[in-house]
């Protein structure tokens, strides 16, 4: 019934659109070692301190870096050691990334590849005018707490220099407590090169309603710096509804509820040439039935006959959303648009900025239509947050005293 929506003629003509997916470390090409074969028009290549896990590595063009000072056998999970191998052979890495458009940098948090090469190319590709997205792995509970504080640190620096970054949290994926270890990692492997295949596809095939590489930008600057990717695809007198329900039951949206909460979603529909136009009503009714009244939905549609009877959705959901830090007019002051000095006011910020969380005013009348009416807790990388956060974190309270 369904079928990856990303294997196509490699020889047929396509948008000059240049993508580069760059594989970090050992986890970074196996998570994508397949999608090559999938989508062979991109472009790959993978980066490593590892010489023995390079060499592994069927990617045709590959990099290892930092071999003066780990010996080419690895960093030991130390991100800056990493980074000043990657600043040490600067001029490769560029030549990696020059005349790409969008770089979609992959790997697995809490290593040192990852962590310190990671940040330092997608800093290097902005210099260069590369739109950059992040698609990486956040390591599971059980690896321990010094690599879940190292992953934590190495997202806070891919969101800093990223556009976007995707977040595949391993617990998320686990289907059971009785799930092997090689099948989780492969499940993940699978998910992120369905997701990024059907994502890169989406930005090369001729469009009838657009969705562009700034559209995305657009929605997911917004986000708190991650979101979620997702790609599901059907065929057969029941596409429609069960590429929905595939995508509404979906573990890497927490069955839905993300799709519930977020305030920004993207969907990118691929289909052939006899879809309808009552179809991409009830895919659009659908998803903003599920979504919050003042979410923000952009959906586009790519046709191809070559999809033939296939429907594939690829939707990216922020999971944070965030209000604008700065008031509205000191961005447009210090943008020019007020018809100020911006240079100088850029210069010169408004003294003691406040930064002020955004509320959502649910109101008397709220309404709670759609699928996820009455549904199950709120679960974010596998934590429930209906429960207080005292009683997820363990913390005690003492019994308030009477005056």
């Amino acid at each position: 019934m369904s079928t990856p929506a990303t294997a196509f003629d490699p020889d047929a003509p396509r948008d000059p659109l240049r993508i580069l997916f760059l594989a970090l470390g050992n986890a970074g090409m196996q998570l994508i070692a397949h999608l090559p074969r999938r989508v062979p028009e991109l472009h790959y290549a993978a980066i490593d301190t590892d010489a023995q896990a390079l060499e592994a590595c069927k990617f045709e063009n590959k990099l290892l870096i930092g071999e003066g000072k780990t010996g080419g056998l690895g960093t030991g999970s130390n991100p800056d050691l990493a980074r000043e191998c990657a600043e040490a052979q600067d001029e490769e890495l560029v030549d990696l990334l020059r005349d790409m458009r969008v770089v979609i940098l992959v790997g697995g948090l809490g290593g040192g590849t990852c962590g310190g090469v990671g940040p330092y190319l997608a800093e290097r590709a902005r210099d260069l005018g590369c739109v950059v997205l992040a698609a990486v792995v956040r390591p599971m509970e059980a690896e321990g707490g010094h690599r879940r504080h190292a992953a934590d640190a190495a997202l806070a620096h891919f969101r800093e220099h990223c556009q976007a970054v995707t977040l595949f949290p391993l617990d998320v994926l686990r289907e059971d407590n009785d799930m092997t270890l090689q099948r989780l990692i492969s499940r993940c492997g699978l998910e992120i090169s369905r997701a990024l295949g059907g994502l890169a596809v989406l930005l090369r095939t001729g469009w009838l309603l657009p969705l562009t590489i700034q559209d995305i930008i657009q929605v997911m600057q917004r986000a708190d710096g991650y979101c979620r990717l997702v790609a599901v695809s059907s065929d057969g007198d029941d596409r429609l509804p069960d590429a929905l329900d595939m995508l509404f039951s979906h573990q890497l949206i927490d069955k839905g509820s993300l799709l519930a909460h977020s305030g920004g979603v993207v969907v990118g529909i691929l289909c052939g040439p006899k879809t309808t136009v009552r179809e991409l009503e009830l895919i659009s009714a659908e998803i903003r039935s599920v979504l919050r009244s003042d979410a923000e939905l952009k959906i586009g549609v790519a046709q191809d006959e070559r999809f033939g009877s296939h429907l594939a959705l690829v939707a990216m959901v922020a999971e944070r959303w965030s209000e604008r830090a700065v008031a509205l007019e000191v961005v447009n002051r210090v943008a020019g648009n007020a018809g100020g000095d911006a240079a100088a006011d850029a210069e010169n910020p408004p003294a003691d900025p406040k930064l002020v969380q955004g509320e959502i005013d649910l109101g008397a009348n709220a309404n709670t239509r759609g699928r996820f009416k009455g549904a199950e807790p709120t679960i974010v990388e596998g934590t429930d947050l209906d429960t207080p956060t005292f009683i997820r974190k363990g913390i005690r309270l003492s019994p308030q005293t009477k005056r």
